[in-house]
């Protein structure tokens, strides 16, 4: 009964064993430790997914670069103004998309080096996987034959060789035969157990492998495509920049062809501010010491209306005791009228800096609520000295043009009929076009040109933010935009210090 039980027992945990080996066979794999196979964590690819990261990490940035270039592109294609800005943009982005470009090709390089690598750790996989399947099923054959063996021969238990032992050294000598026997099979299971394991790992790495190798070759096709795109690209951006250069030229020799007559302009123009400005200072002048004149004759009239009415009250006095005398007087009062400034509210919805959350930097506000963009500053261009600033965004065409502080209109342009963008001079205005001049006080003045018309009037006091006008391209000027000067004495000064 009792060997009955053993063979029981060993049959069973040979047949639970078998069983999982069948599972096993039927298609998962892993790494003989005693055989280190080429995995795509070794040395080269290691090296390889570095370089990879890198490279992408470089597209990222002039994917970045390329989208602000293109924006810049955009925003300063149609303003005549900045066609050497927009030319720069362009040659600067031609750079970046020919750099894209290799980069790209370097990164198809690497995926396809990548891909290679992975082939070949691919097909050295399959052959170990298939090798260790190969051991795996002899091992188990193995083991078969051996527990069939038992079987047949049947099993020995201790008693049996205590029994069966013809003296003291046979017990010895079969004892230890017995011990060897399971250590062999315990060795045997143990080294079948192994080789499952890695047959799992290798079989799993394969896979990975594989799903690396479908994943890389469809990055690889995506980034052919990008790099056609980006050649598509940089062809256009060849067309683009010759057709800059070419209205930029054009442009130029216009303005040069021009130049005597658009200084000739300027500096009538400037002359007329200035003269201008005398007039008015000789006005305030004027106006200084007729209300200093006034204010004397005032006081005089005064101290003789109460000299007067000091003898009238003496004499009344002298009246009072005389008779029954009483005197009446009479009083008389005056009223004042103040104006509120016209406009049009064409363009923005408001006409209040604070709405946009811009903060006045001294007395002036920005006299465009809502357009923030500086299109050309003061300075030099192609010889010509700017006085003032362009304020240019897109849409700002029929904007509302604002006082940038309170104070009196001493000058009203509204004469000029070419509104539209234009690379010479039409002469109106003094090349100002439609334009109005503010006196603050204190020696300020600002001036606001190029307008579709100017909706106030000379003589007429303004509060910081009443509507002037509104935006236009007449004049001298090449495309819509407000061309705003702050003048300190008669003379320009930079408006970004004040707005």
């Amino acid at each position: 009964m009792k060997n009955k039980f053993t063979l029981k027992r060993v049959m069973a945990f040979t047949i639970a064993i078998l069983c999982s080996f069948t599972f096993l066979a039927s298609g998962k794999g892993s790494t003989d430790s005693n055989q280190p196979i080429v995995s795509a964590d070794s040395t080269e690819m290691k090296q390889n997914k570095e370089s990879i990261s890198d490279t992408q990490n470089k597209l990222s940035e002039l994917e970045k670069k390329q989208s602000e270039l293109d924006e810049k592109i955009n925003s300063t294609k149609d303003d005549i103004s900045k066609e050497e800005e927009n030319q720069a943009a362009i040659e600067e982005q031609i750079n970046t998309v020919q750099e894209t470009i290799l980069t790209l090709s370097k990164s198809i390089t690497e995926l396809n080096k990548k891909i290679d690598t992975l082939q070949v750790s691919i097909e050295e996989k399959e052959e170990q996987v298939k090798t260790k399947k190969e051991e795996i099923n002899k091992g188990v054959n193995d083991f078969k034959e051996r527990v069939r063996a038992m079987y047949i021969s049947g099993s020995s238990s201790y008693t049996d060789i205590l029994i069966g032992a013809k003296d003291f050294y046979d017990m010895l000598m079969k004892i230890e035969l017995v011990k060897r026997v399971a250590e062999h099979d315990d060795k045997m299971i143990d080294n079948l157990i192994i080789l499952k394991n890695q047959y799992e790992v290798e079989q799993a790495e394969l896979e990975a492998d594989k799903a690396e190798l479908e994943k890389n070759k469809s990055k690889l096709e995506e980034q052919k495509k990008t790099q056609q795109k980006q050649k598509e690209k940089l062809e256009e951006l060849f067309a683009q920049s010759k057709a800059a250069l070419a209205k930029l030229a054009k442009d130029k020799a216009a303005y040069e062809k021009n130049k005597n007559e658009i200084d000739k302009e300027s500096e009538e123009a400037e002359a007329e501010l200035q003269k201008l400005y005398k007039q008015q200072e000789a006005i305030k002048k004027k106006e200084a010491e007729e209300a200093e004149r006034r204010r004397k004759a005032a006081e005089e009239a005064a101290k003789k209306r109460a000299a007067e009415e000091a003898a009238r009250q003496a004499q009344l006095a002298q009246q009072q005791e005389q008779q029954n005398y009483t005197g009446s007087g009479t009083d008389s009062n005056g009223n004042s009228v103040s104006t509120d400034a016209g406009g049009n509210t064409i363009g923005q919805t408001s006409t209040d800096n604070k709405d946009y959350n811009y903060t006045d930097k001294s007395q002036f506000t920005w006299p465009v609520p809502g357009f923030y963009h500086i299109s050309y500053g003061m300075g030099y261009r192609w010889g010509a000295y700017h006085k003032g600033i362009d304020i240019w965004s897109n849409g700002i065409r029929g904007a509302n043009i604002c006082a940038a502080a309170a104070g009196t209109v001493i000058l009203v342009s509204n004469t000029c009929t070419h509104d539209y963008a234009k690379s010479y001079s039409c002469g109106c205005g003094g090349g100002y076009g439609n334009y109005c001049i503010i006196d603050h006080g204190n020696g300020y003045w600002t001036l606001y040109g190029h307008s579709q018309y100017i909706s106030v009037t000379q003589g007429q006091h303004v509060e910081q933010g009443d509507v002037l006008g509104i935006i236009g391209s007449t004049g001298h000027s090449t495309g819509d935009h407000l061309h705003f000067e702050i003048r300190l004495n008669g003379t320009a000064v930079d408006p970004t210090l004040y707005v």
